[in-house]
């Protein structure tokens, strides 16, 4: 389904479920792969022979969205030998009821050793958490999936500085570099960065400075909306042997700015770059 971005009215792709597979227990995350046995498609045995079963835990978001991980939870050695026997009998396996400690870290709750119970919903999928801390509640969309840094099906509102927020487009990676946070897909890139003025100047003073250097010919917008600066300005330039589109956007406030340098090889998706500028919002 589509429905419409609350910072400039255009349709932006929504989903009703996410599925996100993490892929081992903690415990085994630095373990070499030919130290664990996966006797089936579930279940995941460590070195030790301790025993894991990945169990499906749904978790309501705000809007209506649904985030289903894949996640790990470890049992005991008798009741993996059980899970084993059972698997591939659909009579069988319809009734697997189990219980042990949730074996993943999930942000933004801290959860890693919480006892749970799982239990067969469908004899078509893996088992499903039936008690678990995050089946009681509702909730915030993009308080959880910020912290997903793989690309998303849906846009996810992401904050930086503490101060801003702005959208990361569906399908963008997430990267933190030092205090550069990058969004990239195969065609686009967005770099942005957070700076606070300590000279208790004007905004437009404090973009003045932050603009020292750049070409005053390049196609420059601004606009002012109460204690708000919004600038922007284009340039083509060729990066890593390609022409690119370059689009740096600003906004700032007095004492702080959120810049937006946005990168895309194709003039139709300047309206893209735009969007992201009108994504963000000052919350401090």
């Amino acid at each position: 389904m589509t429905v419409q971005c609350g910072c400039c009215g255009a349709e932006i792709t929504s989903t009703d479920r996410i599925d996100y597979r993490l892929n081992r227990p903690e415990q085994l995350i630095d373990v070499p792969g030919d130290q664990l046995g996966a006797p089936t498609g579930g279940l995941l045995v460590g070195p030790d022979g301790d025993s894991y079963l990945r169990c499906l835990l749904p978790v309501r978001l705000t809007g209506g969205t649904e985030l289903v991980f894949g996640a790990w939870m470890q049992i005991s050695k008798v009741d993996a030998m059980y899970a084993h026997a059972v698997w591939d009998n659909d009579a069988e396996y319809a009734n697997l009821r189990l219980s042990g400690t949730f074996a993943n870290i999930i942000r933004p709750w801290d959860l890693l050793g919480t006892r749970v119970e799982a239990a067969v919903l469908n004899a078509d999928e893996l088992p499903y958490f039936t008690s678990h801390p995050v089946l009681e509640h509702e909730w915030d969309r993009d308080e959880v999936l910020c912290r997903i840094r793989q690309p998303l099906p849906i846009p996810v509102r992401e904050t930086l500085g503490e101060v801003w927020t702005i959208e990361r487009t569906d399908g963008m990676r997430c990267v933190v570099e030092g205090h550069t946070v990058r969004f990239s897909s195969p065609d686009r890139k967005v770099s942005l960065d957070v700076y606070a003025d300590r000279t208790d100047g004007s905004p437009s003073d404090f973009l003045g400075a932050v603009l020292d250097g750049y070409p005053a010919t390049a196609e420059h917008s601004v606009s002012h909306d109460g204690d708000e600066l919004r600038h922007a300005f284009w340039l083509s330039e060729v990066i890593d042997g390609h022409e690119e589109q370059v689009f740096h956007g600003h906004v700032v406030r007095r004492g702080t700015m959120i810049s937006v340098r946005c990168i895309h090889r194709y003039p139709a998706d300047r309206a893209w770059a735009q969007h992201v500028l009108n994504s963000v919002r000052y919350i401090g």
